[in-house]
């Protein structure tokens, strides 16, 4: 059993007050148990009440269209969201109350692909995009990067004055490379910055393109505090470890900086210089970072 499934199991253990209760699921002609994820029973409530929720009556069809494929079993795999430790049943369980908020949020990030944010909210006033980790800073992250962001990370080196840095080599896959982290000369091995500059992108791309309005931007990074966990004690120590580590590195950087230089990136370079530097001065402004444990988010969705 590895360190995530560990987390996993603390995670039901605090929820649950047991680990008993497995789902099972047949693959390849054999019934297989999942410890670490809802039983069959629970998942179906689960799902029912998802599907009934008032507050929001599109989150199951969200989930259902969303790029994380959520709510289907899958390769001898029960659903991603069953799972104890899965970021997506988390931000749901602490969201499901708030009317109007969507999940699965994709924006377009003008550079390549799209982004995928975990959670979306829009009233008069503000935007709140949330990305949520729960178990994902306890897995080794890939650091292979499609080639058609050689430019912006050039760009973000050059643009952040030393307080990001990316170090960028050749890959063995056509058209791709491998991209190292750094933040005020530290690498940052568990925070995924190459996701958030994703997520900076796409909402950088919403204000340039007017899908996304001149007004008060907060992004939410939604991270599961392990802490007071009663996990093995053989994972004790990683988890603390790499938990503490991930905040400390998400620490180390200034967003305000990134989303300016992500913006002015965009602007001068794919959109020919569409918002002027006042505008480009008022949405940095605007723009706020908050790293939230699922103790506090709550508050901050009032």
């Amino acid at each position: 059993m590895n360190i995530t499934e560990k987390l996993d199991l603390a995670i039901k253990l605090n929820e649950k007050g047991s680990t008993d209760g497995e789902y099972l699921i047949t693959y390849k002609g054999k019934t297989l148990q999942k410890q670490t994820y809802m039983t069959n029973e629970e998942w179906d409530a689960f799902v029912l009440a998802m599907k009934s929720n008032e507050f929001q009556p599109s989150a199951y069809e969200e989930y259902s269209e969303g790029g994380g494929d959520e709510l289907s079993e899958k390769n001898g795999r029960p659903p991603k969201m069953a799972s104890y430790g899965s970021s997506s049943r988390m931000i749901y369980m602490l969201s499901a109350h708030k009317e109007g908020f969507h999940y699965e949020r994709k924006l377009p990030t003008t550079v390549g692909g799209k982004a995928n944010l975990d959670g979306f909210y829009e009233d008069e006033t503000r935007y709140i995009f949330v990305e949520a980790k729960c178990h994902e800073p306890y897995s080794n992250k890939a650091n292979t990067v499609s080639e058609c962001y050689r430019e912006l990370y050039e760009y973000l080196t050059s643009h952040t004055w030393g307080s990001i840095n990316i170090e960028m080599k050749p890959c063995d896959r056509e058209r791709y490379m491998t991209a190292e982290f750094f933040a005020d000369g530290e690498a940052l091995e568990h925070f995924d910055i190459k996701q958030m500059i994703c997520h900076l992108l796409g909402i950088a791309t919403g204000l340039l393109t007017g899908t996304v309005k001149q007004k008060q931007i907060d992004f939410i990074y939604l991270l599961y505090d392990s802490t007071e966990l009663d996990i093995e004690p053989d994972a004790k120590e990683a988890v603390d470890r790499i938990y503490e580590r991930t905040c400390y590195e998400c620490n180390l950087i200034d967003f305000a900086e990134l989303f300016r230089a992500i913006l002015a990136f965009l602007n001068e370079t794919k959109f020919n210089g569409a918002m002027t530097s006042d505008e480009l001065d008022r949405a940095v402004i605007n723009f706020t970072f908050t790293l939230a444990t699922q103790d506090f988010y709550p508050l901050l969705l009032q």
